[in-house]
């Protein structure tokens, strides 16, 4: 289980130019599901959907690898490190880099890191997001941001993460610029909806309207994903090419 954090993020952070937000760390039943987004070939979901009751893969596409393959996670506003941690737990070949602006939550990550006798695969940096210059060996990057942080953090991925990097987010999208080619929108894979964020007894209230994560392919996701809809669109042609032809026969 994760520890529980034991302090609040400082105020000083709240006033930062660069203050991302917000000031909770992910729910932990998110937390597991969030990494179901990272291996979708390795995981299944372990709580229902708004559209779906039942155990199973949510997450399409290849995602950032499998049990074989060393990855790295990014985790930009890691708050307490629990995501980065889960993913450990769950495949032993993560490694994981977390952000954290400020200095009480990123202490707090580091003792639960070192709880949980991660220290030699997890780095946590007392940073600010907008300041690292690495992200680029990222196979994946999560933010749980608010919309003015993911707007910010999607310009700087855009011109930084590589051609493999699948970004995942929770509760917020990332926005593209009006002037801009949509290119965010262009790699949205999946929008996942939950009608709850935590474990409980009884039904609560449906929280499906905000509380979602958003996978966004990496360029070969996407790229690939483009040809097979570009073949699909071609056997559908050939297939009504074939069934006026006929009708026209008769």
């Amino acid at each position: 289980q994760m520890p529980p954090r034991t302090r609040l993020k400082t105020e000083s952070s709240f006033s930062h130019e660069n203050y991302l937000g917000p000031v909770s760390a992910t729910p932990q039943l998110m937390c597991e599901r969030i990494v179901d987004a990272i291996f979708p070939s390795c995981s299944s979901s372990t709580s229902s959907s708004k559209s779906s009751k039942t155990k199973t893969n949510l997450f399409n596409g290849d995602g950032v690898g499998d049990e074989k393959k060393q990855v790295l996670v990014y985790d930009l506003g890691c708050n307490d490190a629990r995501v980065l941690i889960a993913a450990c737990q769950k495949n032993s070949n993560v490694r994981g880099v977390g952000v954290e602006i400020d200095p009480v939550a990123a202490s707090n990550a580091r003792i639960n890191v070192q709880k949980m006798n991660l220290e030699d695969r997890v780095e946590i940096r007392t940073q600010d997001a907008m300041t690292v210059t690495d992200v680029h060996r990222a196979d994946c990057v999560f933010l749980y941001l608010l919309p003015r942080g993911n707007e910010k953090v999607a310009k700087l991925l855009r011109e930084r993460m590589n051609d493999r990097c699948r970004v995942i987010c929770y509760m917020f999208k990332l926005p593209d610029d009006q002037n801009e080619d949509k290119f965010w929108e262009k790699r949205l894979m999946k929008e996942v909806a939950f009608e709850d964020s935590r474990k409980r007894e009884r039904k609560g209230v449906d929280s499906s309207r905000y509380n979602r994560i958003y996978v966004y392919g990496s360029k070969r996701e996407t790229e690939r994903r483009e040809k097979i809809r570009g073949l699909v669109r071609v056997a559908i042609a050939v297939v009504v090419g074939i069934v006026f032809g006929k009708l026209k026969l008769w």
